[in-house]
């Protein structure tokens, strides 16, 4: 009994030693996604809406809620009419619905009803991939697992990355997200001969979230290219420009809708210009290490950022008199990638304000990051030098008094939480010292001073000051049952800043009674109140409407019932409005006459802060959005074939002369129309409403409207071509692999050596 049990145990203590040895391997990851997960909940304490805020509240969750339920639907959305000024889908590249991901986890959030906790979650899932990726690039360069867990975990919590985008924009977060996972691809595939069919998916998933995506892979692809052309892997140039070209071809898609539509927006202009605006200087760029660092950089309406928005981390700067900075010159070849793109990033946020559809320098910061953090840890995982010592030390205390000095010049009445982040930073320095870099024990303590300092700044700044909060609701079931009472399409004249100002901006006030943004799509009403990227400026210039659908002027309550030249209907006829809502405090219309056809509906005024007008007579053509048609004309039909598709049939009383339908629809780029097969021209008419040119000589037919993204034939092309470039670059190493191997298995041609053909003797049998 006893022999037959005793060959196993070596098996079991081997496979034990194996278990062990993949626990310990796991072991940093572990502690730096808990570190991360630990962090990113910490603000949820004194704010749940914490990642529900600014632009991600008004504009990002609609989006994401729209995205999703249209899917779920069985419908793809590229252009949703209800939503006016903020549906063109197609066109607005940042959204992320072309991002499988992005796209996956809009889909999987959709049934919490509690929006902000959705949004919680996605921004999360990101901060966990940022942290992931950047884990894997640190170890591809060599680095210890403890170090770049410690790098993988402060990256999510830099000031930019923590406090504006995981707060604001969740695209920008995404873009981060994947950004070191494309370099990762990258650089294996250059040095390691990996496949660049990688490359691809991670350039793709970069890419497809808006412009800012196509720059940090332009300039990581660029750089990867220097370092394999300088590096002795010139043969592996091919392939990863290859790699670049079939990411672009399939990012078509995203951007050249964006181009053939920002015509009509308010990002028409893309001159390259400089104001300053969140532009920031290389003394801010020394604050890296300072916690409590605000910036002195015009941002939104204030002249320095009430938030440490260019923080890295804490250990980057008071630790550099310590590296062993030798190791650049003899691994500089291998290091080209890092020293390339630092520099790129670095002119870029050193910049103007404005090049081209890029905007807005300390965007750029988070990518500048990512090359900084990379060379520290590739130092830093030579140890630490402790020659010298009292000098060095006094180099490190120089640093972060010197960081503390720029953080109080820039705002004074900051001095004690100035003076307490550097003690902090400080006694964590003086650790890492102590313990070294090698150690377990002193990457612990970068690891911990991550979470320390991301304590120390979550209670110092518990909201972003920097932007807007809104307070919408965050039920979206409650947002549908609240305002179920407005019918049709609605237009709301409403200024923010006065709901602000007047503390009415919170679900028991004001948001009674009005949404801001987005939001009306996710309370399943159609209104002119979006909030988009591209606006419309047409629509807008005549409701003073501005990015968010606030509306600035108390002019826009008369436009609404002005005729434009050559109609004989206001404009409130021709977007087909059915409920109008007006902000008392912008525009007071209680004790004015109800207009023609309309009556006050003041049981839909619950908040006291608005005035409810109602339509009386129901609109002609329910099936449709034919809204006017010209003298003469009779519409006998107006159906929609599909959710953006129309059909109507119509007969004229003249066959000569000018005539015309005008459409409850933004005239987008992208719309055609034939009548009985015949093409019809299609224009912007007043207020940018799509207006329908009749064919002479023809008394009637039937008019086909549709609408796809402009240059789909060139899309679809350009994206098949991209996949098949993808397949070829997966296939093709695979078949030289393939082909080598036979030409070695073949014997070679000639003569049998001498004794070839004499007998062998047999094989001994052995036990």
């Amino acid at each position: 009994m006893g022999s037959s049990t005793s060959p196993a145990a070596p098996e079991t203590a081997e496979s034990a030693g194996r278990a062990g040895n993949g626990v310990r391997r796991l072991l940093p990851v572990a502690v730096m996604l808990a570190a991360v997960g630990f962090v990113a909940a910490l603000p949820l304490i004194r704010n749940h809406i914490f990642y529900f805020w600014d632009d991600t509240a008004v504009v990002g969750v609609p989006m994401w809620r729209r995205m999703a339920s249209e899917v779920l639907s069985g419908h793809f959305p590229l252009l949703e009419l209800d939503m006016w000024r903020g549906g063109n889908f197609a066109a607005e590249a940042a959204v992320g619905m072309w991002n499988p991901i992005a796209l996956a986890l809009a889909v999987l959030t959709y049934p919490i009803d509690n929006m902000a906790l959705a949004i919680t979650i996605v921004k999360a899932f990101f901060m966990f991939i940022l942290a992931g990726g950047s884990y894997l690039l640190a170890r591809d360069y060599g680095v210890r697992p403890w170090l770049a867990a410690a790098m993988g975990a402060a990256l999510p919590f830099t000031g930019y990355t923590f406090f504006m985008d995981a707060v604001n924009w969740v695209n920008g977060l995404m873009v981060t997200a994947f950004v070191p996972w494309l370099w990762w691809t990258a650089r294996r595939a250059m040095r390691r001969d990996r496949s660049v069919v990688w490359v691809v998916v991670a350039g793709y998933l970069c890419c497809s979230l808006g412009p800012y995506g196509l720059l940090a892979t332009g300039v990581i692809m660029f750089g990867v290219l220097v370092e394999a052309w300088l590096t002795g892997h010139a043969r592996r140039i091919v392939p990863i420009a290859l790699s670049g070209i079939a990411i672009g071809l399939l990012n078509l898609m995203v951007y050249v809708p964006l181009q053939k539509t920002v015509s009509v927006g308010y990002r028409a202009d893309q001159t390259t210009m400089n104001n300053e605006f969140l532009s920031p200087s290389i003394s801010d760029l020394m604050g890296m290490s300072t916690p409590a660092f605000q910036p002195y950089v015009w941002a939104f309406g204030v002249d320095h950022f009430r938030l440490p928005a260019i923080f890295l981390a804490w250990f980057v700067l008071p630790l550099l008199p310590w590296l062993k900075w030798g190791l650049v010159r003899r691994r500089w070849r291998s290091l080209l990638t890092v020293f390339v793109t630092g520099v790129v990033f670095l002119l870029l946020v050193l910049g103007p304000s404005n090049v081209w559809l890029f905007r807005w320098p300390m965007r750029l910061v988070v990518y500048l990051w990512f090359p900084v953090m990379l060379l520290w840890v590739v130092l830093a995982n030579e140890g630490l030098a402790h020659t010298r010592a009292r000098a060095r030390a006094l180099a490190s205390a120089a640093i972060i008094l010197f960081g503390a000095y720029l953080a109080w010049s820039d705002l004074p009445e900051n001095d004690l939480r100035i003076a307490a982040g550097a003690v902090l930073v400080g006694v964590l320095t003086a650790l890492v010292v102590w313990r070294g870099l090698t150690t377990r024990a002193g990457a612990l303590v970068l690891l911990a001073g991550v979470v320390a300092v991301g304590a120390f700044h979550v209670y110092l700044y518990p909201r972003n000051l920097q932007t807007e909060a809104y307070n919408l609701p965050t039920s979206q079931q409650l947002i549908k049952q609240r305002f179920a009472k407005y019918q049709g399409v609605t237009v709301q004249l409403v200024h923010a800043p006065l709901l602000r100002s007047a503390g009415a901006d919170h679900p028991g006030a004001g948001y009674r009674d009005f949404l801001l943004g987005g939001m009306y799509s996710a309370a399943g009403v159609e209104s002119l109140t979006g909030y988009g990227g591209l606006g419309y400026t047409k629509m807008d210039n005549t409701l003073c409407m501005i990015f968010e659908g606030s509306t600035t002027c108390k002019e826009a309550w008369a436009r609404l019932w002005e005729r434009p030249p050559g109609y004989s209907v206001p404009l409130a006829d021709l977007i087909r409005a059915q409920t109008i809502v007006v902000q008392n405090s912008l525009i007071d219309t209680r004790f004015q006459p109800a207009p023609d056809g309309w009556r006050r509906d003041t049981a839909a005024e619950e908040s006291g802060l608005a005035t409810v007008w109602k339509r009386i007579d129901p609109l002609p053509f329910p099936g449709g959005r034919v809204s006017n048609v010209s003298a003469g004309v009779v519409v006998d039909a107006d159906q929609m074939t599909g959710r953006v598709d129309e059909r109507i049939n119509y007969t004229r009383t003249t066959a000569s002369g000018p005539a015309s339908l005008t459409f409850a629809r933004l005239a987008w780029p992208g719309y055609s129309a034939t009548v009985d097969g015949r093409p019809a021209p299609v224009r912007s008419g007043p207020s940018g409403l799509l207006v329908v040119d009749l064919p002479e000589g023809v008394t009637g037919g039937e008019l086909e409207l549709t609408w796809q993204p402009p240059s789909t034939p060139l899309l679809v092309a350009s994206f098949a071509i991209g996949l098949l470039l993808t397949a070829g670059l997966g296939i093709w190493p695979v078949l030289s692999r393939r082909r080598r191997r036979r030409g070695d298995a073949e014997p070679a041609e000639g003569p049998p050596p001498p004794g070839a053909d004499r007998p062998q003797p047999e094989p001994i049998a052995v036990g």
